[in-house]
């Protein structure tokens, strides 16, 4: 092999393994978006599931994530109840991790017709624990950054 031939062949072998590696990267955000409804129908059945273990009559309905801004961070539901004492019409449900303090938890937050915060549910026992660690400030900064999101 001469001296010439090296520089071509090592070219190409770079262009090579980058077409590999877009290919890869391609292939994975195809898959990752197609998955997405049956990751919303994974999410809505757990938090379901916990929100009935704790005796809260709120569900999450339908994934309002198509119609509603990218928050990037979390998703949106519409709201449920099982019963109709409590009237959910228009009001949103946004699942989301919280990382705070070195915690991470899910949580889920109550948004009003008006796009605010109403309140915010801890998922689990665990989450529930870690919701009162933490500082006021951080929740506010969550809050915010929802209702951001929400308008």
């Amino acid at each position: 092999m001469s001296d010439k031939e090296a520089p071509a062949n090592s070219k190409k072998d770079a262009a090579l393994l980058l077409g590999w590696i877009i290919s890869l990267i391609l292939i994975a955000a195809f898959c990752w978006y197609i998955a997405q409804p049956l990751r919303n129908l994974i999410l809505q059945r757990s938090v379901n599931r916990v929100l009935e273990q704790s005796g809260d009559r709120l569900r999450l309905g339908e994934p309002a994530s198509p119609r509603m801004p990218r928050a990037g961070f979390g998703s949106f539901f519409e709201a449920a109840a099982l019963s109709d004492n409590r009237a959910v019409a228009g009001e949103l449900i946004f699942v989301f991790t919280v990382i705070a303090d070195g915690y991470f938890f899910p949580c889920a937050a109550i948004i009003g017709r008006d796009g605010m915060v109403q309140g915010l549910i801890p998922l689990g026992s665990h989450a529930e624990r870690m919701m009162n660690r933490i500082s006021p400030g951080v929740l506010r900064l969550y809050t915010l950054r929802i209702e951001g999101a929400a308008l």
